[in-house]
């Protein structure tokens, strides 16, 4: 797993599809993430996430879901490679998950997140977008009853919070 995690992080596409091809690394095992800080509860996340997180490029992305790496896995919080994806700004996976049938409008984390209140805590307009024009409603809320425009208000975040009330104001 070692030698594959090591070729997502410099994206080497040659290394990558040789380890897969190998068929020798157990695709669903988690990817521990934060040992190396000695942090009392590290993180553990699917593979794919490890690779979204690690700048890994789309081809590289495509390759390990060819290989069978379940674009839809989820850690146990329920952040899988939408959230990832949205985090480090990652439009083309977005959409990639878009195809391939990842809901872009309900939460799978256990805090009940959308993905459109993740991108507006992410300040990110262009995602934000992306995600009303596929159906995203600025009125969703998190398991708090939270929206978008709460959390960008409570971040500080005034462009967002001026967005997404532009956008409540639309038919």
């Amino acid at each position: 797993m070692d030698q594959l995690l090591e070729a997502l992080s410099r994206d080497n596409l040659v290394a990558v599809k040789k380890i897969l091809d190998a068929d020798e690394v157990d695709l669903t095992q988690e990817v521990i993430m934060g040992a190396e800080y000695e942090l009392d509860e590290p993180d553990e996340v699917p593979l794919l996430s490890f690779a979204i997180s690690s700048g890994a490029s789309l081809e590289a992305i495509e390759m390990l879901m060819d290989a069978g790496v379940d674009i839809k896995a989820v850690n146990r919080e329920g952040v899988g490679a939408l959230d990832i994806a949205i985090k480090y700004k990652r439009m083309d996976i977005i959409a990639l998950c878009d195809q391939y049938g990842v809901s872009l409008l309900e939460s799978q984390r256990k805090s009940g997140i959308t993905p459109l209140i993740l991108a507006a805590s992410f300040n990110d307009i262009e995602i934000v977008t992306y995600l009303l024009s596929k159906g995203a409603s600025v009125q969703d809320v998190d398991k708090y009853g939270m929206t978008a425009a709460a959390y960008a208000k409570r971040m500080g975040q005034k462009k967002m919070l001026a967005f997404l009330e532009s956008q409540e104001e639309k038919p």
